[in-house]
């Protein structure tokens, strides 16, 4: 005799649906939660408000569960996530959807911190909701890339960039700079500038962390933009876009290794890419 580990035992006897009718929609409560986002305070920081980058990923997980739900023609409760529920959606993630390591550990983990919100509001959760545990990437199939100085240099010697590119450029050029990440880079504006005995300070909260750091500038180059044509907001997207193109214009083309999903299976593998 053959078991599926992931097929849910039915249990529907008159007590189990009446429980499931007393407790409220997985799907229902998440769109709740993300409602009211606002207001959430943000665990470790002290602070109230959940990031933009978090309310998406929340939204996300909603996306995701609402795919399963219809995959497996099944309802998801607050009360009856456990252990039968848990192994099949991560066999989604990982196995049907081939989404990346690290993405299927987040969902897991934003799973799990709605599960323990609705028990905090006094909704009755699975006991097995404890033991539901995220994963990411070995540190050591990471891959990071990087610009070296010579191409840092390359993109400083620029000359005649399109004037649809000018803004980004300035920030690509103050990014490389300060070390931080792009959304705490273009939310920047003159009022995070300080005068420095030599150079100038920027002070910023990261939306991340909500940790205030301050950075130190001596680069003429960019000290000169930042005060003199300090660049106009730009898109994440458009961002990442048009410092693409300046790459290529300076030259950068060279090939790295990296993780690419194929369109045809969604199958994330290794692969060659251009640099840009």
């Amino acid at each position: 005799m053959q078991s599926n580990f992931y097929t849910k035992p039915k249990f529907n006897n008159p007590n189990t649906i009446s429980k499931r009718k007393e407790s409220g929609l997985f799907l229902d409560y998440l769109g709740h939660f993300i409602s009211n986002s606002a207001t959430k305070r943000v665990q470790g920081y002290g602070t109230v408000g959940l990031a933009k980058n978090t309310i998406r990923t929340y939204n996300s997980l909603h996306r995701v569960v609402k795919a399963f739900e219809f995959a497996k023609s099944e309802i998801l409760y607050i009360n009856t996530i456990d252990k039968y529920t848990a192994e099949p959606f991560t066999h989604f993630l990982k196995i049907d959807q081939q989404y990346s390591d690290n993405y299927c550990g987040q969902l897991l983990k934003l799973l799990k911190v709605i599960l323990r919100d609705a028990e905090k509001s006094g909704l009755e959760v699975h006991p097995y909701s404890n033991y539901i545990e995220s994963f990411k990437q070995k540190s050591s199939d990471r891959i990071l890339h990087i610009l070296n100085p010579a191409e840092i240099k390359a993109l400083k010697e620029l000359r005649d960039i399109p004037e649809v590119y000018t803004d980004s450029y300035r920030w690509l050029l103050i990014g490389l700079s300060i070390g931080q990440r792009v959304s705490d880079l273009l939310n920047l504006s003159p009022n995070n500038l300080r005068q420095a005995p030599s150079g100038l300070y920027i002070d910023i909260l990261q939306q991340k962390t909500k940790k205030a750091v301050t950075v130190g500038l001596a680069d003429p180059l960019v000290i000169d933009i930042l005060q003199r044509g300090f660049p106009n907001k730009v898109s994440q997207v458009l961002f990442n876009k048009q410092i693409k193109a300046l790459c290529r214009i300076a030259g950068i083309k060279g090939l790295v290794s990296g993780f690419k999903k194929q369109p045809e299976d969604k199958k994330e593998g290794n692969c060659k890419c251009p640099e840009i």
